[in-house]
């Protein structure tokens, strides 16, 4: 897998609109820090002043907001693309070697290293694919190894382990009322007590209709989206999908006739903006606007390149990529935009963002395709803060 098939996988984004896409200036006052990453960086976290921020060759910094000192650093055997994690004193991070780590907040040293099963098979992708998701002191992921773990974050003790009956790839794994929800390459979403490690419900949404092209697959990668009453989750081969809370049993199925392609639906995220699901076709390039109740289509709207979303950052702003192609066909660059999603209008564009965005305080921090840390305001796009040569 490539770093850029990494990054939009790992990280994807919201809304796409009608109107002419705005790059955003660099001109005014801003923080600039000198300190050099040994590679292209990941998604950085912010905690106290600190920068928290992975890279490709698999190094763990902690820097200086103010200063760019560097306070410590953490070498692993595998990329650091996903943002740490930071709780209490430990600094939580997964790896593509496989392991999920725990770190001295202060120090950097290792407190603990749990490893995740192997893969006998010929792809061999081991790495731990996402950001935990923490509760009661608990640390909730999945790997690559098929097995969603269940781990004691002051100890790495496993507490448990569930085998899926295929490759789970969550990025989040969300937690309602004590239920796991995540899906697999099978097509299938599953439910998990996370007090037992058991399953309670595998979705039926194996339709006969459903990845029947070709070169259509159902992987489910997307972090799903919970109510009350129903789970939704989009797939590779562009069905979007409501599936019953309590027994996931299939209320709907939306399914916008996509392209023949591996890659047609969404990859890591949809959104919900009252109710209307929103979510995009990656080959076919459309976004599409779909009744959360009904299942039926209110909006959509041809995208001008490959868009990857949604995901929102707050109530207001969402984010999306954009991969457009040159005259001759091939890539043209990825555009990071920023969008109003009640009025759907973009905001700011920016084409030198290498990882996905974290907001703090009003400012997205991302790692740019030149090796920095880039900080621009969320509604505005004003660069105001860059940790990098």
């Amino acid at each position: 897998m490539t770093l850029s098939k990494v990054l939009l996988a790992g990280f994807v984004v919201a809304l796409i609109t009608g109107c002419e896409p705005r790059d955003v200036s660099d001109a005014g006052e801003k923080q600039v820090v000198a300190f050099s990453v040994d590679s292209r960086p990941g998604q950085p976290t912010i905690a106290d002043g600190v920068v928290y921020l992975g890279s490709e060759a698999g190094t763990l910094h902690a820097v200086e907001m103010e200063t760019g000192r560097e306070l410590w650093q953490f070498k692993t055997g595998g990329s650091v693309f996903h943002p740490p994690l930071v709780i209490g004193d430990l600094v939580l991070f997964g790896s593509w070697d496989g392991r999920l780590r725990a770190a001295d907040r202060n120090s950097g040293k290792l407190v603990w290293d749990f490893e995740a099963g192997r893969v006998d098979w010929e792809v061999h992708d081991i790495f731990i694919n996402g950001i935990p998701t923490v509760l009661d002191g608990i640390a909730y992921f999945s790997s690559e190894d098929f097995n969603v773990y269940a781990v004691e974050i002051e100890t790495g003790r496993e507490v448990w382990r569930h085998s899926l009956d295929d490759e789970p790839q969550a990025r989040q794994i969300p937690i309602v009322d004590r239920v796991a929800y995540i899906g697999a390459w099978n097509g299938y979403l599953y439910a998990i007590d996370i007090d037992t490690g058991k399953r309670i419900w595998r979705s039926t949404t194996d339709d006969s209709g459903r990845a029947s092209l070709s070169d259509q697959v159902p992987f489910v990668t997307v972090v799903p989206i919970v109510t009350e009453e129903a789970v939704y989750f989009a797939d590779w081969a562009g069905n979007l999908f409501a599936v019953d809370r309590v027994n996931g049993q299939q209320i709907w199925r939306f399914d916008p006739g996509a392209a023949n392609s591996r890659h047609v639906g969404s990859r890591s995220f949809i959104t919900l903006v009252g109710d209307v699901l929103y979510y995009s076709t990656l080959e076919d390039q459309h976004l599409y606007g779909v009744d959360r109740h009904s299942g039926q289509e209110v909006w959509s709207i041809v995208t001008e390149g490959i868009a990857y979303g949604p995901a929102p950052l707050n109530a207001a702003i969402a984010m999306y990529f954009e991969v457009l192609a040159n005259e001759s066909g091939e890539g043209g660059g990825m555009y990071m935009r920023a969008i109003d999603m009640n009025t759907r209008q973009v905001l700011w564009s920016t084409d030198n963002a290498a990882s996905g965005p974290t907001v703090v305080d009003g400012v997205v921090y991302y790692g740019g395709t030149d090796g920095t840390v880039h900080g621009r305001e969320l509604y505005g796009g004003a660069e105001v803060f860059r940790l990098g040569e």
